[in-house]
């Protein structure tokens, strides 16, 4: 807050006085939005808000009450009155949520008081990657800019990058708009959690523009290929209540889980069946279920299934696709029988750990749902629902993003970290010649910035933003319920700025534009437009009726393609239960919530077999070096019983060089080791596996655990 707008709230806010340490005094303020006479000390007040945790797309209330803080003030500091956010919770008008809330979510309001926000615009004072910075105001700031980006547009307007989230809403509407006004091409996502796989998966079978949503609640017997939709997968509230739903909510009906997947995860954990198929086997487990499927269903059931799919499955070998997915024939046959006799089956198709052959893999377990027959029918999959705003085609995808890198020249960051998805992508960054970052955060990449523009929290600033997949027609929206704690402004409105002094402004879209456009055509006769947008933002987001069942188009099976396991031990990483893929790891709540497996805190161990550990003499929390063709990197050992053989699992997360004090320079990035893979398909990061080399090291492994010891001995796997 500038010292002019600090004294225009003096001059309107009620009278009183908060003393400081020093004695000095200060007019009592209220500088958030919310408002003067609503804040009453000791009473609370709920209000609208957004999860932007993840792509989930959760709605939340946020819980305001009266507060202080301690300001600078006249050279002295003083106490001055705010009303400050106290807890989030889940909106239980939300079909997503239910009211419910991750840990993730519960630790969104860190990222609001974190002490590590950038306070205001930075320009760099140091060399790249030292995150040396100083202060500057944003007129000279947007100037710099603006000019940076007008010598790129008279120069080469195609090497101006801009690196966003893969989500839909009004923020990345205004971004497409954005740089369209300039010419400069559409918007990238690094490969991170964007579910390319599943994009192009649903695309291919059903021809469907979004991920399938799986209607697990009412199926009796659910098959999960490489989702661990418990843990981290696509929108872990909304599925884990539907699974809690499948397995007790229907009197004397209890659904059946089997999970594939290459470890141990959540979802195994509470599978009635796991199948431990090798990393990168995903396909060929789907495929050989598939063929043994076909000879399970009748043959009025066979002639129904789509020409395309009964070709594709009906030529699998199925021994070879037991050899390639280390699950046997008798394995495949059983679950086949299993789907072929439930009366509601499901087939839930996903890519947790992003493998090579990944959009192949998920297209094939995908198709399995066309054998069964169960598109739109109680218990099976039903498609995306549109939000009827139209804002799911301002989605960025991943493809091509790290070529575009190397090529550009100009490279805008709107919380996006490459650098710790890709390390690789370092060298291509800090050779850019101009790099501006719309972090809250100093991150891995914000480090390699020249100018920081910092953009509000997620609770600061309102628009509207899309769930990654919904039971219904839905979005949540906000307007700015409360004024920015630091001097940072919204990335939508420095863009529009930007715009204004290159002289190609654009017409940015705003949350209550968008629903009043909504609000014409879904509206009542009593509701619409203008009231429809405003009872919308009171409830914090709207949701309709679902829409009719979309034809399915011809499936496009051709060419899914094998991939080979490398020899040898093998790396692969997953995203992790509290950090997802490491945009968390800076709120100490979620550093101190334990591991599920190992219940390790304020750090992450790589798990490894009990044969491979007694080979090497390895125990709990020794330190292990491990090497692959890419990097190295040393972190302590925890021993899964559940582990397969010669395969090591990592958590993302750790390993940050800079991302504040609670989370630089702790526990490693597994990243380091698996290098620039892609799915082949997408283009989106992969996250192994990998070919490493595993050794002892010297010294303490640095577990801290919350249970030092297991509940289980661990058995030897054979």
């Amino acid at each position: 807050m500038d010292r002019r707008n600090f004294f225009k709230i003096v001059g309107t806010a009620s009278g009183g006085a908060v003393t400081g340490a020093c004695g000095k005094q200060a007019t009592e303020i209220i500088p958030l939005l919310v408002p003067e006479e609503e804040i009453v000390p000791g009473v609370e007040s709920w209000r609208p808000a957004v999860c932007g945790e993840c792509g989930a797309g959760c709605r939340m209330r946020a819980r305001v009450m009266a507060a202080e803080r301690e300001i600078d003030h006249e050279g002295g500091r003083v106490r001055q009155r705010i009303a400050a956010v106290k807890k989030l919770e889940g909106d239980p008008a939300d079909p997503v949520s239910g009211g419910r809330l991750c840990a993730r979510g519960h630790a969104a309001l860190q990222g609001l008081y974190n002490p590590d926000r950038v306070r205001g615009p930075l320009k760099r004072s140091g060399r790249r990657g030292e995150g040396q910075f100083e202060p500057v105001s944003w007129e000279a700031a947007l100037e710099a800019v603006a000019e940076a980006v007008a010598a790129q547009l008279s120069a080469d307007p195609a090497k101006i990058l801009f690196l966003s989230p893969p989500v839909a809403g009004t923020k990345a509407a205004n971004v497409a708009r954005f740089l369209e006004a300039l010419g400069a091409p559409p918007a990238r996502a690094v490969g991170f959690g964007d579910h390319a796989a599943e994009l192009e998966a649903s695309r291919r079978c059903f021809g469907w523009d979004g991920p399938p949503v799986y209607e697990i609640q009412d199926s009796t017997m659910a098959l999960s290929i490489g989702a661990d939709f418990l843990g981290s997968w696509l929108s872990p509230v909304l599925y884990s209540r539907r699974y809690g739903h499948m397995r007790q909510g229907r009197r004397g009906r209890r659904g059946r889980l089997v999970h594939a997947e290459a470890r141990f995860s959540t979802t195994a954990w509470n599978a009635d069946e796991w199948l431990p198929v090798l990393p990168g086997g995903e396909l060929a487990l789907a495929l050989g279920i598939g063929r043994a499927l076909l000879a399970e269903l009748p043959a009025e059931r066979v002639g129904k299934v789509p020409t395309p799919a009964r070709r594709t499955f009906s030529q699998v070998d199925l021994q070879q696709a037991a050899e390639s997915s280390g699950i046997t024939a008798a394995t495949m046959r059983a679950a086949a029988a299993e789907l072929a006799a439930a009366d509601a089956p499901v087939v839930i198709a996903g890519a947790s750990m992003v493998r090579p052959n990944s959009a192949d893999a998920v297209t094939a377990a995908c198709a399995i749902n066309l054998l069964l027959g169960n598109v739109g029918r109680p218990g099976g999959i039903r498609p995306p629902l549109s939000s009827g705003t139209g804002l799911e085609a301002h989605r960025p995808a991943s493809a091509g993003w790290l070529e575009r890198l190397a090529e550009a020249r100009v490279v805008l960051l709107d919380r996006a970290n490459p650098v710790y998805g890709t390390p690789s992508a370092a060298g291509a960054l800090a050779d850019s010649e101009v790099v501006v970052s719309f972090s809250p955060f100093l991150d891995d990449s914000s480090c390699l910035a020249d100018f920081v523009l910092p953009d509000h929290s997620d609770l600061e600033r309102g628009g509207i933003l899309l769930p990654a997949t919904a039971p219904a027609r839905s979005l949540a929206a906000t307007e700015p319920s409360f004024s920015p704690l630091h001097d940072s402004r919204a990335t939508d409105e420095v863009l529009s700025s930007l715009a204004e002094a290159l002289g190609r402004p654009f017409a940015a879209l705003d949350a209550r534009t968008a629903l009043r456009r909504l609000g014409e055509r879904v509206g009542t006769a009593d509701d619409r437009g203008a009231a429809f947008a405003s009872e919308a933002l009171r409830q914090g987001g709207w949701s309709g009726s679902g829409q009719d069942l979309l034809p399915l188009a011809s499936p496009r099976l051709d060419g899914l393609a094998a991939w080979g396991r490398p020899d040898g031990v093998l790396l692969q990483c997953y995203p992790s239960l509290q950090f997802g893929h490491g945009a968390g790891a800076n709120r100490p709540w979620l550093q101190e919530l334990p591991d599920p497996a190992s219940s390790a805190m304020w750090g992450l161990p790589v798990e490894l077999d009990p044969g491979t550990a007694e080979r090497l003499g390895l125990t709990n929390g020794d330190p292990v070096v491990i090497e692959s063709a890419h990097g190295s990197l040393r972190a302590p050992a925890y021993i899964h019983p559940a582990a397969l053989p010669g395969v090591l699992s990592m958590a993302l997360g750790q390993g940050h060089a800079h991302f504040g004090r609670y989370a630089s320079g702790r526990g490693a990035n597994p990243m380091r080791l698996v290098g620039p893979a892609r799915d082949e398909r997408t283009g989106a990061t992969a996250t192994g596996p990998v070919a490493v080399t595993l050794r002892k090291a010297a010294g303490e492994g640095g577990l801290i655990q919350f249970s030092h010891q297991d509940r289980e001995a661990p058995p030897h796997r054979t």
